[in-house]
């Protein structure tokens, strides 16, 4: 069905059944990573440029921790492989800008200034931003303002990191602003309070699985290796574990009679 006929059937029916507006007003799609037909498996790269290197801080000027950076990203591609066939594998990047840079994936994260921190009034200023699928290194990527305070549980102007990246994501695979207040591609995102809290709007499912189709996808993390000083100190737990049951062993051994 062309665009213009389904939203004039859209708002048909939004004048005889009053919700199915708000339900189905999501904006026009602009790009689409390659899918052989509707439904069919979609498999994507991602990696991290600089975002993990301490750049983003929080609100009390620290940096935001490694692991809550990437449990927010993981849980942002997530909430879109878990209705539509998008498969995320994370792969090795090697931090260089384009045009040095030989390892990254097809959606890379990095930090970047954009706009400055939000004025004292008003409505809050750009905090990510991301760009539509196409053939460019740079289509997908997803950049955070490092100018702005980042924490775990989202306000209007200390957003959250999961918050964005179900957003911008959202954008990286080809979908634009929704005029539905409180979906995730409002213009203004929502915010989300931590680890498990992610989720879609109807809105936002509506949009993915009629430009994918329906199905279910999946996030592959890097298996990351330990630092040598993290694996010698978990070694010398075990090791003084192991001598710690030896030696009460051999004491309850002594108190035995003969």
């Amino acid at each position: 069905m062309r665009r213009s006929s389904r939203y004039l059937w859209v708002l048909i029916a939004a004048f005889g059944l009053g919700a199915w507006h708000s339900a189905m007003a999501y904006g026009p799609f602009q790009g689409k990573w390659p899918q052989a037909n509707l439904g069919d498996p979609v498999y994507l790269t991602y990696s991290y440029q600089n975002l993990l290197d301490g750049g983003l801080l929080n609100p009390a000027g620290d940096p935001v921790p490694e692991s809550q950076i990437r449990t927010a990203i993981e849980e942002a591609f997530s909430v879109w492989a878990e209705v539509a066939p998008l498969h995320f594998t994370e792969v090795p990047d090697d931090g260089l800008p384009y045009g040095q840079s030989t390892q990254y994936g097809m959606i890379r994260f990095r930090h970047i200034y954009i706009n400055g921190p939000d004025p004292p009034t008003g409505n809050p200023t750009t905090k990510a931003q991301a760009r539509f699928p196409g053939p460019s290194v740079s289509n997908g990527d997803v950049d955070f303002d490092h100018s702005d305070p980042w924490q775990l549980n989202g306000t209007l102007r200390e957003p959250d990191i999961l918050g964005a990246a179900i957003h911008e994501l959202g954008h990286s695979l080809g979908l634009t602003h929704s005029d539905v207040e409180g979906s995730n591609l409002f213009w203004i995102f929502r915010r989300f309070a931590g680890p498990g809290t992610g989720e879609l709007h109807p809105d936002d499912l509506a949009a993915i699985t009629t430009h994918y189709g329906t199905g279910r996808g999946s996030v592959t993390p890097l298996v990351r290796i330990p630092e040598p000083t993290s694996v010698a100190l978990a070694l010398g737990g075990v090791v003084a574990l192991l001598a710690l049951r030896r030696r009460s062993s051999t004491e309850r051994v002594g108190l035995r009679r003969p």
